[in-house]
């Protein structure tokens, strides 16, 4: 009797166990999709640009990303 009990558990503990596992790896794949929708980067894109003013040249700090100056004011090239 104790044998068809057991027997009958595992066979109950290994067809539900399936079930389990697929309902877990789904809710794990629709949270990564819903992740990757909103990737940033991390690292900002910037550069000097450079005018010259009665042959004194001067830079200043651009940012390609923000599309903005990262320095307030022109600095003087040495």
């Amino acid at each position: 009797m104790k044998k068809k009990l057991f027997i009958a558990a595992l066979f109950l503990n290994l067809s539900v166990t399936p079930a389990i596992i697929s309902l877990y790896g789904n809710s794990v794949v629709k949270a990564t999709e819903t992740e990757n929708q909103g990737i940033q980067p991390y690292t900002e894109k910037t550069g000097y640009r450079y005018k010259k003013v009665n042959g004194t040249t001067y830079k200043r700090l651009w940012s390609y990303t923000k599309q903005k100056w990262l320095e307030l004011e022109w600095t003087l090239v040495e």
